[in-house]
């Protein structure tokens, strides 16, 4: 990352308020971040170059979901490979949707056991690997009696959050872009049985500098509607305050960024794990007045719970494959999600 990008944070910030932005031009087509391409509001991601690894940063990950089938067989899967000042870490699980079971994994590592490019994608860890351009990424994962070995293939427009791709987090700031629509194939094998897959996934990529401490909890949703949107839902709860969108990409790269209402609100079905003595919803209602829009969403297996801990901070995430009925734009709507949950769903008002 260069120097010129930090002196533009304050606008990228400011831009996030936008509420529709036109068709985004590809990347390489881009100015300089501070000196952005005649666009309704400017950029600040740069593909491919943003795969790869930035170590001027605190926080980083590569956090990839996907719902893909073998015949009749439904899986949804995760592979999160993050780096933080607690050092390198992998986060992974396959959902059997079929057999309503969960596995995961989650492992930390040593900095002298990984190794995180700097010059593309490229990242590897005892436990997990995502390399490859971006037509054409290999991603790989161990989990206990499973294996994920899967080709990733950009297709569709790039989302930006917030429509620029740089958004207010948690104190601080954050770098951010999605692959919302990858086309998918490969193996995933299951207690030794191996099963071709292919489906879509999403890949979320963040980066930058912020604070967790003061946060009571987030919830994110990566939302594939079978009419070609795509949703990245956002709802972060931090010292009382509420920070509720979604940004919404049609097919042809539009970007509309609208409020939604809390999830909070309308979260319902609670479960509480054994594990971790965590609560959390597994039906929720996203709510996008702005666009007369109302989603059904629904988790496919009630305990997707992996077991993460950091001293101080609360234990557990829940990140699941769901299911999405309702409408859109007011039309009729149905497709398939991921949802990732932390911290305190209990507190009065949740």
């Amino acid at each position: 990352m260069t120097t010129s990008r930090r002196t533009v944070l304050a606008l990228g910030l400011a831009a996030t308020a936008a509420p529709v932005l036109g068709p985004l031009t590809p990347a390489r087509a881009a100015a300089a971040p501070d000196r952005p391409a005649a666009q309704t509001f400017p950029r600040y991601v740069r593909l491919p170059d943003d795969q790869a690894s930035d170590p001027e940063v605190v926080y980083e990950w590569w956090y990839v979901v996907g719902h893909v089938r073998a015949g009749r067989l439904w899986y949804g899967y995760e592979v999160t490979i993050n780096r933080s000042s607690a050092g390198p870490e992998v986060h992974a699980a396959i959902t059997d949707v079929s057999a309503a079971t969960h596995r995961g994994l989650v492992e930390r590592f040593e900095p002298g056991e990984v190794t995180f490019s700097t010059d593309g994608l490229d990242l590897r860890t005892p436990a997990a690997t995502l390399a490859g351009p971006m037509d054409d990424m290999r991603l790989t994962a161990s989990l206990p009696d499973a294996r994920i070995d899967l080709t990733l293939r950009h297709a569709g427009p790039v989302l930006y959050p917030g429509g620029t791709g740089l958004i207010p987090f948690a104190d601080g700031f954050s770098y951010y872009y999605s692959l919302p629509s990858l086309a998918t194939r490969g193996t995933l094998t299951i207690d030794g049985h191996p099963h071709r897959v292919r489906g879509t996934s999403w890949l979320d990529r963040q980066w930058g500098t912020w604070h967790w401490a003061n946060i009571q909890r987030w919830s994110w949703m990566a939302v594939h509607l079978d009419d070609g949107d795509r949703l990245n839902v956002w709802n972060l709860v931090q010292d009382g305050d509420d920070q509720a969108y979604a940004t919404i990409v049609d097919p042809g790269g539009h970007h509309t960024v609208a409020s939604i209402v809390p999830l909070a609100e309308h979260a319902r079905d609670f479960w509480t794990s054994p594990l971790t003595g965590q609560t959390y919803p597994t039906r929720w209602r996203v709510e996008v007045p702005g666009r007369d829009t109302r989603l059904d969403v629904r988790s496919l297996v009630t305990e997707q719970e992996l077991d993460v801990y950091y001293p101080g901070q609360p234990r557990g995430l829940y990140e699941a494959a769901c299911a999405v009925t309702g409408t859109h734009a007011g039309r009729r709507s149905t497709g398939r999600a991921y949802v990732e949950l932390y911290g305190d769903w209990t507190a009065p008002g949740s």
